[in-house]
């Protein structure tokens, strides 16, 4: 199910830049080199959420986009929060494709002061004493972490009970949550150890 999710992730992205470049129709082709998957996967997940095309055709990109995210809710928009406003945390912190695909930046929070006093953002920042009741108070889901890793799980317990569902997380550790939350583990490092795998058996 992860897989599935992950791409119509993807395909809902790519069908949003396609829409705005005004693309009427897409092929499954299309969409399956985009995501880098075979047409036979991009139909079958279609297919089990019961969406079809035109023969020849194919699927209207605006009326895809819009069942995908009815299905997903990918069209409601998430309120998040980032903490720890390192280089990282900064950089993500005006993001300013975030409020473009739904996702509105609400706060930033750091353990020192001094670096909430200099840093220049038009988005709140507080100390992360204030974690809890700032999630609590202004709606956050989503919580981005970008904290050492010894600080980590501290940071993911505080966010959990202030109500987030789900958190991406930056730092080196795996975090543990409770079933119901939604954990996505963003290791940089891995990432390239995967793309170095995968360039030397591609070049075999």
């Amino acid at each position: 199910m992860n897989n599935t999710i992950e791409r119509i992730c993807k395909i809902y992205g790519y069908l949003a830049v396609q829409e705005q470049s005004g693309a009427d129709f897409i092929s499954s082709k299309e969409l399956a080199e985009a995501i880098g998957t075979t047409e036979y996967t991009v139909r079958k997940d279609f297919s089990v959420l019961d969406i079809k095309g035109y023969t020849r055709k194919g699927y209207e990109v605006k009326s895809l986009k819009e069942k995908l995210g009815v299905k997903f809710r990918l069209n409601k928009e998430r309120r998040a929060c980032i903490v720890g406003l390192g280089r990282l945390g900064t950089a993500l912190l005006d993001y300013e494709h975030f409020q473009n695909d739904g996702f509105e930046i609400i706060a930033g929070f750091d353990s020192s002061i001094n670096k909430i006093e200099r840093i220049q953002t038009k988005i709140d920042v507080f100390p992360v004493g204030a974690l809890a009741e700032v999630v609590s108070s202004r709606g956050i889901e989503l919580g981005i972490i970008t904290v050492p890793a010894k600080a980590a799980q501290e940071i993911a317990d505080v966010l959990i009970r202030a109500g987030v569902k789900g958190i991406l997380n930056f730092s080196p550790v795996k975090l543990n949550v409770p079933k119901d939350i939604v954990r996505l583990d963003m290791d940089f490092t891995n990432a390239l150890r995967f793309i170095a795998a995968k360039f030397v058996i591609q070049n075999k």
